[in-house]
């Protein structure tokens, strides 16, 4: 009989050493080691995928800069790093004034002239004034603004000038009707109101030509020197 208990004691300490807390606790250690090893071998994994590579480093640079630098994605790569800071500094300029007018004038038309340093956009005045009016559309929002700040940030640079052409049809108007010409007070209008938003009077010079009647052409270039083109500053000797 002794020998029976002895063994059914035995079988009885058995089973409460599996099923006990201490066992439980074991188990939950067991449990957190593995998750511990899961989230570092997840975190070797992010840092193996993200380490730095020259060449992809290089790309992306390059097309940042050119974003900034309004190049085209289609500019051969040796070509662009053949640009000047000048030159880099235009090509700038003008992705800017193209954004500015594609986005206010639907059908504004943009072209370079001399060498790529000039930009011309020919715009009709139907989009700009109403009929018979030398007032601005209210759809235009801040369209001579944005030239305006555009032109005036351009000179803090390098000297930018902006010829405005308006085109009276058939023949210029007399000297003595000059001041009742609708299309003389509108190219007036125009050059008034960028040298409200700030940009200096001798940054911009207007004028008229015979033909392209119903258009206005804005014209931006590297002013020639620094010479005054019409009238002097307030001011300026």
């Amino acid at each position: 009989m002794t020998g029976t208990d002895n063994r059914i004691s035995v079988q009885i300490d058995m089973s409460e050493s599996m099923t006990g807390p201490v066992n439980e606790k074991n188990a939950n250690a067991v449990i957190f080691v593995s998750l511990y090893l899961l989230l570092l071998a997840f975190f070797i994994f992010l840092h193996s995928v993200s380490v730095l590579q020259d060449d992809r480093v290089r790309s992306v640079l390059g097309s940042v800069n050119i974003a900034f630098a309004g190049l085209s994605q289609d500019t051969p790569a040796d070509q662009q790093k053949m640009l000047s800071g000048e030159e880099q500094g235009t090509q700038a300029f003008h992705a800017k004034l193209k954004n500015v007018f594609e986005t206010a004038i639907p059908l504004v038309e943009s072209r370079f002239t001399k060498g790529g340093t000039r930009l011309q956009f020919t715009v009709p005045i139907r989009q700009l004034f109403a009929y018979r009016s030398v007032e601005m559309r209210n759809t235009l929002g801040t369209f001579l603004d944005d030239i305006a700040e555009t032109l005036i940030a351009r000179n803090n640079n390098i000297g930018t000038d902006l010829e405005i052409l308006i085109g009276t049809g058939m023949a210029l108007p007399e000297l003595a009707d000059i001041s009742e010409d609708i299309a003389a007070q509108r190219v007036s209008h125009l050059s008034q109101v960028l040298m409200e938003a700030g940009v200096p009077s001798r940054n911009i010079s207007i004028g008229m030509a015979a033909g392209d009647a119903g258009l206005i052409h804005f014209s931006f270039f590297l002013r020639p020197s620094l010479t005054f083109q019409f009238r002097p500053e307030a001011g300026a000797k």
